[in-house]
């Protein structure tokens, strides 16, 4: 695909996202309003489909390396969305204060692995953090990504990625 398939309102930006499904690798970009955060995009705004424009599709279950897929929108599913974040941060990362500390992490999500950092109470551990979270989607921090059964995609990094909760297996690093 040549330029875009789409075009901006003027309170309009476009941010280049990563979704992870357990089947695939989406990248495009996705049109919010100019103040929309990516951190907070899928527990606030978004309904039941991600809509993403300029989208590649990676499919998982070819045994070779294929290019991928190429449209100019696809919408996700958001039930199927594992992992979500921005390909190039324009967002702060909190600070740490005596209420909330980072603590290492290792999320295996679908055949996602990331190692990064959660944000949690200094006092509680990261079981009762997960327990009484009920978002749907759980921050973490200055990640490093890889998919598991696929080595040859190397790895990602983000500095704010969002995993599915329910989809998610927590390790502490």
């Amino acid at each position: 695909m040549n330029g875009s398939s789409y075009t901006l309102a003027p309170d309009e930006k476009a941010s280049q996202v990563m979704v992870g499904t357990s089947d695939a690798l989406i990248w495009g970009d996705l049109v919010t309003k100019e103040q929309v955060r990516m951190s907070i995009y899928l527990g606030t705004l978004a309904e039941e489909f991600v809509p993403l424009h300029d989208a590649k599709i990676l499919f998982f279950a070819t045994t070779q390396q294929t290019p991928p897929l190429e449209r100019p929108t696809l919408y996700v599913k958001l039930e199927e969305v594992l992992i979500f974040f921005e390909m190039h941060d324009s967002e702060p990362l909190p600070e740490e204060t005596e209420t909330r500390r980072y603590e290492p992490i290792e999320v295996i999500a679908g055949s996602f692995q990331l190692e990064g950092k959660i944000i949690k109470a200094p006092i509680s551990t990261l079981l009762n953090t997960l327990l009484v979270s009920r978002a749907t989607y759980i921050p973490l921090y200055e990640v490093t990504i890889r998919h598991i059964a696929k080595p040859w995609l190397g790895t990602f990094s983000s500095n704010i990625v969002q995993i599915r909760r329910d989809r998610m297996l927590a390790a502490v690093r």
